[in-house]
């Protein structure tokens, strides 16, 4: 004990300005985060609006909801080009915007899809021709984080509006390039199906389509 009280106040200015700078980095690590989380919230409100005032113009006029999802990594180096690069993927892809959530924005991604009910019960991609139960619409979701900008008005090349993304989801398609961790807008595919119950006349165009949470199996 005598050792320690005697090492302490030998090395009391020391301890003392290690707890200090201690202190100091603990607060202005979470004081940073505070603000990181309050800059990406800022983010998603800017982005949000304009999707939501896109969306809102799209059902009043019944224009065409078809928008391309711009890869900012190649826009400033090739864009419109849209030759494909292994590790970059597309200069841009076209996307229809079907909604808004709260951790980014749904796009439908592909053309629907036949699914069948097999014999065991479980749904799969591939069936006979009674076995077919429904359509569903591949939808992929952009988080907010990664959408850049939003160009409404679009350019004189596509003439729709522009989501400016980071390209960091896998791909969808071609069973060799889903072991590349990017080269895709998508963090995640989710599938719909069109409801049974909704009405055009009475309720929501979100009401349209209902989301399929049973798993979807390729065969």
């Amino acid at each position: 004990m005598d050792i320690f009280v005697k090492w302490f106040l030998e090395n009391y200015g020391w301890v003392i300005s290690l707890f200090i700078q201690g202190f100091i980095a603990y607060h202005v690590f979470f004081l940073s985060q505070r603000l990181s989380n309050r800059e990406r919230l800022k983010h998603k409100e800017t982005i949000k609006r304009k999707a939501d005032e896109l969306l809102s113009e799209i059902r009043r006029k019944k224009t065409n909801s078809e928008v391309y999802l711009v890869n900012i990594n190649r826009y400033f180096k090739d864009y419109p080009s849209n030759k494909e690069k292994r590790f970059e993927g597309y200069s841009h892809i076209k996307a229809e915007i079907k909604t808004t959530r709260f951790d980014g924005i749904e796009f439908f991604a592909e053309m629907p899809r036949e699914v069948y009910r097999k014999p065991d019960g479980r749904l799969s991609f591939k069936g006979s021709k009674k076995e077919h139960v429904f359509n569903a619409f591949p939808v992929g979701v952009v988080p907010y984080e990664w959408i850049e900008h939003v160009d409404i008005a679009g350019d004189e090349y596509a003439y729709v509006p522009l989501f400016y993304c980071h390209f960091k989801g896998r791909t969808n398609w071609r069973i060799w390039k889903r072991f590349l961790f990017f080269g895709y807008p998508y963090k995640q595919m989710l599938y719909y199906r069109l409801s049974d119950v909704y009405n055009e006349r009475n309720d929501p165009m979100e009401m349209k389509y209902a989301y399929i949470s049973e798993p979807i199996f390729k065969s």
